[in-house]
């Protein structure tokens, strides 16, 4: 059947109009993921300038790095990797907003381009470098730390060499989609990993007895150890399980889709200015302290 020419004018009006809802008048679109309109073809620094704010994405169970406080009665994400954050987003000139998700959900985020970068001390690696750009190095694990274990000091005395462990073939806990993941499968079989949202809970699950170690970076475990004081770090001179620094440095992941040049460049800055400053050393040694001080 042949469409009389009014239905016609009348449908394709109602296509232009379609067109226009969805492209906006002055060549806009809507960004669901942060609800701000952005400017088709600007790049992503431009898009935070125009938003006004810098949305991130954490993991806010990784002390010193990243964790909830009490602050006026209400909860509030610190830590040195936030400190970093609000400094990037100072010399943008825009307001930070944080995104608290479990750590796999970091990664998943920074892939999908729901934020504008992930910092949750983490590390470059082959694997998530296909996923997301990164930032320069600005923390490195071997100054206050390294990947180690933790047992419960009864389980600590059985063991006097890293080889009598993975003989043991104990069943160990590490944070879901984490590098302590990657290191748990080199000292006991895949099927005996138990994988946690956060490190609060893998810690309770060994303290309560569910698994036997944890994989661990010492750092950012030493802090929360005045809350269990029946568990202890094997000694780094016997079971540090990246001596050679493999996963030493932790990083800014970016979204890769994301035309983030301009903004991977000013991050790079913000870090320079502040390794050369001493800032990321004091921020670090500032957020250990009230990482302990909450704790307790």
């Amino acid at each position: 059947m042949k469409l009389s020419k009014k239905i016609k004018l009348t449908m394709a009006s109602l296509f232009a109009f379609t067109l226009l809802a969805a492209c906006g008048s002055n060549g806009q679109t809507e960004d669901s993921n942060t609800g701000t309109t952005k400017k088709n073809g600007a790049d992503q620094l431009t898009q935070i300038k125009e938003a006004g704010k810098l949305v991130i994405a954490t993991s806010p169970d990784f002390p010193p790095a990243e964790f909830y406080i009490l602050k006026d009665g209400k909860k509030e994400i610190v830590g040195s990797d936030i400190a970093l954050a609000q400094a990037i987003a100072d010399e943008i000139g825009v307001k930070l907003e944080i995104k608290a998700t479990a750590f796999d959900g970091v990664l998943a985020n920074v892939q999908t381009g729901s934020v504008d970068f992930g910092i949750a001390a983490f590390v470059g690696t082959d694997e998530r470098g296909a996923v997301m750009e990164f930032s320069d190095g600005y923390q490195q694990e071997a100054a206050d730390g390294f990947q180690g274990v933790l047992l419960s000091k009864t389980n600590a005395e059985k063991y006097q060499t890293l080889d009598e462990l993975k003989a043991a073939k104990l069943t160990v806990g590490a944070q879901s989609a984490s590098i302590q993941y990657e290191l748990a499968t080199t000292i006991t079989d895949a099927k005996k990993i138990k994988q946690f949202a956060t490190m609060d809970a893998a810690l309770l699950a060994l303290n309560s007895g569910d698994v036997d170690a944890l994989t661990v970076s010492t750092s950012n475990v030493t802090p929360m150890l005045a809350t269990f004081p029946d568990l202890v770090i094997l000694p780094q001179e016997t079971f540090d399980l990246d001596p050679t620094q493999r996963y030493a440095t932790n990083v800014i992941g970016f979204p890769k889709q994301n035309d983030n040049a301009a903004l991977i460049e000013l991050a790079n800055q913000v870090i320079q200015e502040n390794l050369e400053n001493g800032n990321l050393e004091k921020w670090r040694a500032e957020y250990t302290e009230m990482a302990v001080n909450a704790v307790e």
